[in-house]
C-alpha cells in the first residue's frame, strides 16, 4: 500500500513538469516564428532594394501647369489700347524629349504674350535625384520640387542621378514663345509707281517701279504658277502684269495678253490652274497662263455675267436669273428661295468655300441699287450640288453690320473667314481702305475689325483696288499707286 502510495504521489508529479516542459517549449516557438518571419521581411525588403538600385536614370515625360499671358491691344498707328490678363493651360501644349541629344521642347511655340518666369512644371523620371539650374551657368544646383515653380524664361540644365549613383544624365529644358502677336496683321509696302520707296516698313531692296498701275481703269489679280498677275484695263485696251514672284521682293514686267476688250476683268474665277472670264456678249474664255485665250461657247449670244466656277459646274447671271451650266454651254436655271429682284446687278463677287464641316458653299456679294446684296449657296457630300437651292440674306432691322456698300469692291476668303474692304463708302461715312470688313457667319453680319488693320499709308486713296491671297498666307493689296503684302502671323508659323 506504501508502494502504491508512493507510485500515485510520484505519477502526478511527472505530468505536471513534462506539462509545464510543453508550455515553455510553445512559449519559445512563438518569439522564434516571429523572428525568423521578420528575417524573411528584411531579405524581402533588401531584395526590392536590389531592385530599385540601378543605373537608370532617364526623364519619362514632362507637362506644363498654368502659363500666365497677357494680351495687348493696340491701334492702327500702334498707340496702346488696352491690356488683358489670359492664363492658359500649358498642358495643351505637347512637350517632347529626344533621348538622344538630351532635349526637352514644345513643338508648338506657347503664344505670344506667354510669361514664362514662374511656372509649375511635373516632371516624371526614373532615378534618385532631378535638380537644375540655368543653362550655361554655374549656379548652384536646386533640387526639384514638382510644386516649386520654375524659371523658363531660359534653358534649364537638368541633372538626374540614379538609385545607384553610379550613374547620371543631363537634359537641356527649352521652351519657345512666339516673338509675334499672332492674331496681329503686317503689312509691307513691296512696290510703287514711283521711283523710289521711302516706307520705313518696306524691304531695303523692294523699290520696284511698276508705272503701269496708274493708268489702269479696272483691275483683277489674281496668283497663278507661283507669280501675281494683274489683267487690267486702260485706255489702250486690256493689259496683263506679271511679277516675278509672289515674294517680298520682285520685278513688274507687261506682256502681251488676247483677251479680248470687252471681257470684263472682275468676272475672273480660277479653278485649279484654269482660269475663266467672260464677255459681255456672253461669251466665256479660259486660260492656263493669262496670256493666250480660248472661247468655250463660240456660238453663244446670251449676255451673262460668269460669277463662280466650282469643280462641276458655271454660275452666270443673266437677264435677272442665277443660270448654271457644266459645259458653258448650255445652261439651266438655279433654284432661288425670294424674288430674283433682289439679285445684285453690278459690282459682283464670290467665294467658294470649304467649311470646316465639309459642306460646300458659295457666298455671293454685289450691288443693287444703294444696297449691298448677299446671297448663299449650300451643299454637302450627300446632297446634290445641282439641287441646293441660293439663300438670300436680307438686310434686316435687327442687323446693324450689315455688308458696306463700298466702292471697288474686294471679297476675299482668309484665315476661315468672309472679309472685305474698298473704296469709301457710298455715304462717305467711311474713308477708302480704312477698315477690314470681317463676315464669320458667311455674309448675313459684316464687323469693321478692331483687331485687324489696314495699312495706314493706304487710308484713304481712291482708284482702282485690287487683291488676292496667295500661297503663303500673304493678302496682296494693289492700288493705282502702290502694292502691299501682309499675313497674319500665325499663318506663318511653322506647322509643325
Amino acid at each position: 500500500m506504501i508502494f502504491l502510495n508512493k507510485l500515485r504521489i510520484f505519477a502526478p508529479q511527472k505530468s505536471y513538469t513534462h506539462a509545464m516542459r510543453e508550455k515553455k517549449y510553445k512559449s519559445f516557438c512563438w518569439p522564434l516564428l516571429l523572428i525568423v518571419l521578420a528575417m524573411l521581411a528584411i531579405s524581402c525588403s533588401e531584395d526590392t532594394t536590389t531592385v530599385t538600385t540601378n543605373d537608370y536614370c532617364y526623364i519619362k515625360s514632362v507637362t506644363l501647369g498654368t502659363v500666365k499671358r497677357v494680351i495687348t491691344k493696340r491701334d492702327r498707328l500702334g498707340n496702346f489700347i488696352s491690356s488683358t490678363n489670359a492664363p492658359f493651360s500649358g498642358n495643351t501644349f505637347a512637350i517632347t524629349i529626344d533621348q538622344r541629344t538630351g532635349t526637352i521642347e514644345n513643338r508648338d511655340s506657347l503664344p505670344y504674350g506667354s510669361q514664362l518666369s514662374a511656372v509649375i512644371a511635373t516632371i516624371t523620371f526614373e532615378g534618385a535625384t532631378l535638380a537644375y539650374r540655368t543653362k550655361g551657368t554655374e549656379d548652384t544646383w536646386v533640387g526639384y520640387n514638382s510644386i516649386d515653380s520654375l524659371d523658363l524664361t531660359k534653358p534649364l540644365e537638368l541633372l538626374l542621378t540614379s538609385y545607384d549613383q553610379q550613374s547620371s544624365r543631363t537634359y537641356t529644358l527649352n521652351i519657345s514663345v512666339h516673338k509675334q502677336e499672332g492674331d496681329s496683321l503686317y503689312w509691307t509696302k513691296c512696290d510703287s509707281v514711283s521711283d523710289s520707296n521711302s516706307d520705313s516698313n518696306s524691304d531695303s531692296n523692294s523699290n520696284n517701279k511698276v508705272a503701269a498701275l496708274e493708268g489702269m481703269t479696272n483691275m483683277k489679280a489674281f496668283v497663278l504658277n507661283s507669280k501675281l498677275m494683274i489683267l487690267g484695263k486702260t485706255s489702250a485696251g486690256i493689259i496683263l502684269l506679271e511679277r516675278s514672284g509672289i515674294e517680298a521682293t520682285g520685278t513688274w514686267e507687261e506682256v502681251s495678253t488676247d483677251l479680248p476688250t470687252e471681257a470684263d476683268v472682275q468676272t475672273l474665277r480660277q479653278q485649279d490652274d484654269n482660269l475663266y472670264v467672260s464677255t459681255s456678249d456672253g461669251k466665256i474664255h479660259t486660260s492656263t497662263d493669262a496670256k493666250k485665250w480660248d472661247t468655250i461657247n463660240e456660238n453663244s449670244s446670251t449676255p451673262l455675267t460668269l460669277i463662280e466656277k466650282t469643280e462641276d459646274y458655271f454660275y452666270a447671271l443673266s437677264e435677272g436669273k442665277i443660270l448654271r451650266s457644266s459645259d458653258a454651254k448650255t445652261w439651266e436655271e438655279e433654284q432661288l428661295d425670294s424674288d430674283p429682284t433682289f439679285l445684285p446687278s453690278i459690282n459682283i463677287r464670290a467665294l467658294s468655300l470649304k467649311q470646316r464641316n465639309g459642306n460646300n458653299r458659295i457666298v455671293l456679294v454685289g450691288q443693287r441699287e444703294q444696297d449691298a446684296v448677299v446671297w448663299n449657296k449650300m451643299w454637302n457630300e450627300s446632297e446634290n450640288e445641282t439641287r441646293a437651292e441660293w439663300i438670300y440674306f436680307p438686310n434686316s432691322p435687327d442687323n446693324t453690320i450689315p455688308c458696306p456698300r463700298l466702292q471697288h469692291f474686294n471679297l476675299l476668303e482668309y484665315d476661315n473667314k468672309c472679309i472685305a474692304f474698298g473704296g469709301s463708302t457710298s455715304d462717305n461715312s467711311r474713308k477708302a481702305l480704312e477698315a477690314l470688313y470681317i463676315s464669320q457667319d458667311y455674309g448675313i453680319t459684316w464687323r469693321p475689325s478692331t483687331e485687324l488693320h489696314m495699312p495706314i499709308q493706304l487710308e484713304g486713296i481712291e482708284g482702282c483696288i485690287t487683291s488676292t491671297v496667295d500661297k503663303n498666307n500673304f493678302i496682296w493689296i494693289i492700288t493705282n499707286a502702290q502694292v502691299w503684302r501682309g499675313r497674319l502671323n500665325r499663318l506663318g508659323f511653322a506647322q509643325q
